[in-house]
């Protein structure tokens, strides 16, 4: 009876590895390719497109972590329980290594998958971190205004200073109101005065409307969002087949020593 049972663990933790490389397997051949044509098939200012399909490629790589976690887990226990409540005679080395091959296939998939898998679900929607930079642009433009009308009422100080004449010499004067006055004597414009009128007609210029350039600043950050998840599933792809890889060579071990079990001892 006692035998019946370890061999019944033993073909779950075979089960059990078996549906973890095939998993794997899918993964990297089938599904995730299959959310790469998806991704790279939406155009640039598909923004909601592209927003719902990373929403979707999260929830996927969250439920396919889930999921081989789940059965590397089952496995590892159904092989240890074999190994240990087998006969002395029947503790084959087989079950250690079959035991250890789901650990080292999602060891391989931490360094390989589960870091671009981060970055993935870290990912922000387009549209918000399209308003986030246009804060910043709108914070920066504040702080330039600002610092233009400091500049300005520099300049109104500067020229009230010098207009005191100390020594008896006439020099030109500034009125309030359009900043300029007529010479008392026949002086050039002092320096004062050119950068006053430079900076008026400056001021006079339209300035350009930030919201020209949001269609191409949004398209440029819906390109560049897609690009990076493309590339991170990529990774993401290679670290699954290596996974397979790894996954693959502990079941075979763990078929050849059941076989031996079952048919030759």
């Amino acid at each position: 009876m006692a035998g019946t049972c370890v061999n019944t663990i033993k073909l779950l933790g075979l089960g059990s590895l078996g549906l973890l490389t095939s998993s794997l397997i899918q993964q990297s051949i089938q599904n995730i390719p299959t959310l790469i044509t998806q991704i790279n098939s939406i155009y640039q200012l598909q923004i909601s497109t592209l927003n719902a399909k990373i929403k979707e490629t999260k929830t996927y790589l969250f439920s396919s972590r889930v999921f081989n976690g789940l059965l590397a887990g089952l496995s590892t226990l159904f092989f240890t329980l074999a190994f240990k409540y087998s006969p002395i005679d029947e503790k084959h080395p087989y079950l250690v290594y079959s035991a250890f091959g789901a650990p080292l296939t999602l060891l391989g998939l931490y360094f390989k998958a589960w870091i671009y898998e981060e970055k993935i679900f870290n990912k922000q929607d387009v549209s918000v971190v399209k308003k986030e930079s246009s804060a910043r642009s709108s914070h920066v433009a504040s702080s330039v205004v600002s610092a233009d009308d400091d500049d300005d009422e520099a300049a109104q100080v500067i020229s009230k200073v010098n207009s005191v004449d100390e020594l008896g010499r006439s020099y030109v004067h500034l009125s309030d109101e359009s900043g300029l006055s007529t010479p008392t004597a026949s002086q050039p414009a002092s320096p004062q005065i050119r950068h006053q009128e430079g900076d008026h007609d400056v001021e006079d210029q339209p300035q350009p409307s930030l919201k020209e350039g949001d269609d191409v600043d949004l398209e440029i950050e819906a390109t560049l969002t897609k690009k990076e998840v493309i590339q991170d599933l990529e990774h993401i792809k290679s670290g699954y087949t290596i996974g397979s890889y790894i996954s693959g060579l502990s079941l075979t071990v763990a078929i050849v020593g059941l076989f031996g079990d079952f048919y030759f001892l």
